[in-house]
C-alpha cells in the first residue's frame, strides 16, 4: 500500500467540513445578491445586483477550481497526519476558496 491510500475513516468529517465551507460563501454571496438594491451604479449603467450576478458568473469557474484544489491539499493533508482534528483539516483545505474571496473583495471594494 502506497503512502496516502489510506486516508482513515475520519476523512469524511473533514471533508464535510470543507464543503460547509464552500456551501456557506455560497450562501452568502446570495445572500448579499438578493440584499442589493435596484438602484443604478455610476458604471455602465448597471444596478448593483446585476455588478453581482457579472462578478458571480466570472467567479463561478475560479471557484469550482478552488474546489479541486481544495479537494488535493485535503488529500496531501490527510496522508501527511499531523493535523489531528478533522475540522481544522477541513478548513485547512478550504483555504483556496478563502483566499479566492479576499481576492474578490479586495478587487470589488477597491
Amino acid at each position: 500500500m502506497q503512502r496516502g491510500d489510506d486516508i482513515g475513516p475520519d476523512s469524511g468529517a473533514a471533508h464535510t467540513v470543507m464543503l460547509g465551507w464552500h456551501g456557506l460563501l455560497i450562501v452568502g454571496f446570495f445572500v448579499i445578491l438578493g440584499r442589493q438594491s435596484g438602484l443604478r451604479g455610476p458604471s455602465y449603467g448597471n444596478s448593483p445586483q446585476e455588478d453581482m450576478l457579472i462578478l458571480g458568473v466570472g467567479i463561478a469557474p475560479v471557484g469550482i477550481g478552488t474546489l479541486l484544489a481544495g479537494l488535493v491539499l485535503l488529500r496531501w493533508l490527510l496522508a501527511w497526519g499531523r493535523i489531528g482534528s478533522m475540522f481544522l483539516l477541513g478548513t485547512a483545505a478550504a483555504s483556496p476558496t478563502f483566499l479566492l474571496v479576499a481576492v474578490a473583495a479586495g478587487m470589488h471594494l477597491r
